[in-house]
């Protein structure tokens, strides 16, 4: 089977419709290849996240990010002492 390299900006539902197309020997190879893709543990996923979120508040203070918590801890406690 020719290898074959795109790079697509179409919508889904057109990508949907060229998917259609393909014969039942393509969809294997396609179908193989997306379920070979390795799925992100949500260990790995929440790593990401706190990766994101620290780049993004460089600039906060420690002391800032603290009293936060601080103040964010009082107010689950205060909602759980009103139920």
């Amino acid at each position: 089977m020719p290898q074959r390299a795109v790079k697509l900006k179409i919508p889904f539902t057109q990508l949907l419709k060229i998917v259609e197309q393909l014969s039942p020997n393509e969809r294997v190879v396609l179908r193989k290849q997306l379920v070979r893709e390795r799925q992100l543990s949500w260990q790995e996923r929440f790593g990401k996240a706190l990766d994101y979120l620290g780049e993004r508040n460089k600039g906060i203070s420690l002391e800032k990010v603290e009293s936060d918590i601080a103040r964010a801890v009082k107010e689950v406690k205060a909602m759980h002492e009103g139920n």
